[in-house]
């Protein structure tokens, strides 16, 4: 038996939330906690909505042990690259589903704006662990980095859901 396009699209939806999930709980529940044991309270570039500040951000560095350091550099940031793989045909899929079809807007683009402020953020993760010296101004750009990509997902998931709920509303009419 042959599954519909709409039984397919339900599939991948499925995978993707299924391997964003998966990755999310990877890093929350093992990377980020193994990461952060040396730190003394100071969470890693990822998981600060605002970012770190220039003596945070140094303090951090500093603090990491170099098995912590590795840790980030080679499991977490990879791990990381991955993550939009997942999570932005999952933001696309339900953005597609909650649209009602009348218009074609801009704000299905905000899954792809996501995941290129993630990759930027992940870059500037990498070159202020690999750059100890880093400067005022790199640590700086990595925040922006950080809030753009915290602000872009809390927007996606809040259109998601307003979209969502907005149109089963509709429905139950």
């Amino acid at each position: 038996m042959a599954l519909t396009k709409k039984q397919k699209r339900n599939l991948w939806l499925i995978l993707f939330a299924v391997g964003t999930v998966g990755i999310l709980a990877v890093s929350d529940i093992w990377l980020f906690p193994a990461i952060e044991r040396t730190t003394r309270g100071i969470h890693a570039f990822d998981l600060n909505p605002l970012g770190l500040s220039f003596a945070d951000a140094k303090r951090f560095v500093q603090l990491l042990t170099e098995e912590a350091k590795q840790l980030y550099l080679r499991v977490e940031l990879p791990l990381d690259c991955v993550f939009p793989l997942f999570y932005t045909p999952l933001f696309a899929m339900l953005m597609q589903k909650a649209t009602t079809g009348k218009k074609k807007d801009f704000l299905k683009a905000l899954p792809f704006l996501l995941a290129g402020f993630d990759y930027f953020e992940n870059s500037c993760s990498a070159y202020l662990l690999t750059h100890p010296a880093f400067t005022e101004t790199a640590a700086s750009v990595a925040r922006v980095a950080t809030v753009g990509k915290n602000l872009l997902m809390y927007a996606t998931i809040a259109i998601v859901l307003w979209r969502l709920c907005k149109k089963a509303l509709r429905k139950r009419k």
